[in-house]
């Protein structure tokens, strides 16, 4: 029954790093060829308004009454034109198109970052106080060891007894399972890649960073709808019917609308602001909510390493008093003494660097 719940949970905790390490090594590619999508598809309409327009034209001319002679009649004729034409409001526009691409590239990659940490969620440590209480177990084991066979020699001797010896051996088998289970642990939480032992990430600035980022964006989008209340077009050609000639034109136009567009503007961005603070789905609130789980998290982990080190005061204390005795029992105090001091500091140094990392991980000082 133990072996096929074991079965069970490696099953699912494999599934759990295979879908969260597809998802993360997703996201990161995503991530890239979203923003290349996005810059090239500004750029895309950013050239047209760059570049000048070449027109041509065909008009036919109404007949011109000459005013010296008010009863000749008009001649009709038909008029070819070809220009060109540019607009610097266009390229404004263009510009701000490429702009608009860049802000939400930030965006992206802010929220690619917030990703990492929200994909591992309530995880976030683990990786770390496995590994630091493994390495704490691993150095230890051939301690044991040598106190297994330091009471195997004794029991040899008549000096110990069949019991202490069993005892020392299941304690050093649960100990061993321990590790076994904690490499398992640390091969699967390591495909998480919500963690780096080089870049603890700030989420409070993180989360801060993602706001800022997209309102920014809706700011750079608010600059392209600002240009439409202007028109300003200047043009240069030849027209010619029965003889050509050179002509220029300069439009400017502006809509008494902007200053009712810019009023809906502000509204926009404070409607945007409130649905990063409100929405659920955000990575803003979704990364709020983690970092108070995380801060709950610590303190719950503080008070533990707390026990734990009085724990280890009051097995030390107890030791010293058959510290030097040489009879039997008092060796056999001592294993279990050092068996217990061991199995009570591989669990504080995994609870104190678990507390580290998320004290981290939320800014909080210790």
């Amino acid at each position: 029954m133990i072996a096929s719940s074991r079965r069970v949970r490696g099953v699912a905790w494999g599934a759990l790093a295979a879908l969260t390490a597809l998802v993360a090594l997703t996201a990161t590619a995503a991530a890239d060829h979203e923003c290349a999508r996005l810059q090239a598809e500004a750029r895309s309409e950013a050239v047209l308004l760059y570049a000048p327009r070449l027109q041509l034209e065909g008009a036919r001319a109404p007949g011109v009454t000459e005013a010296a002679d008010p009863s000749s009649a008009g001649v009709d004729g038909l008029q070819a034109r070809a220009s060109l034409a540019l607009s610097p409001i266009d390229m404004l526009r263009g510009r701000a198109l490429e702009r608009v691409a860049d802000a939400q590239c930030a965006i992206d990659a802010v929220a690619h970052r917030l990703d990492r940490v929200l994909a591992t969620g309530p995880r976030y440590g683990e990786l770390a106080a496995t590994r630091a209480e493994l390495d704490y177990l691993d150095a230890h084991l051939g301690e044991i060891d040598a106190l297994v066979a330091e009471v195997a020699d004794a029991l040899a001797r008549q000096r110990a007894t069949a019991l202490e010896l069993d005892d020392l051996r299941n304690r050093r088998a649960t100990l061993r399972r321990r590790a076994n289970d904690l490499r398992n642990t640390r091969a699967l939480l390591t495909e998480l890649d919500g963690e780096g032992d080089a870049d603890v990430p700030d989420l409070a600035g993180l989360a801060a960073t993602a706001r800022a980022a997209t309102l920014h964006a809706d700011r750079r989008r608010a600059a392209v709808r600002d240009l439409s209340a202007w028109h300003v077009d200047v043009r240069a050609g030849v027209a010619g019917a029965e003889r050509a000639d050179f002509f220029a034109v300069v439009e400017i136009g502006y809509s008494l609308g902007e200053r009712w567009q810019k009023q809906a503007d502000r509204r926009a961005l404070q409607a945007r602001g409130a649905a990063l603070a409100n929405d659920e789905r955000s990575v803003v609130v979704r990364a709020e909510r983690l970092r108070r789980a995380m801060a709950d998290s610590v303190t719950v982990l503080d008070v533990e390493v707390r026990e734990l080190d009085d724990e280890l005061a009051t097995l030390t204390a107890e030791r010293t008093r058959f510290e030097n005795l040489d009879s039997d029992a008092a060796r056999a105090l001592r294993n279990r003494s050092t068996l217990a001091r061991i199995e009570l500091e591989a669990r504080r140094v995994s609870v104190s660097t678990l507390a580290a990392a998320r004290r981290s991980l939320v800014g909080a000082t210790p």
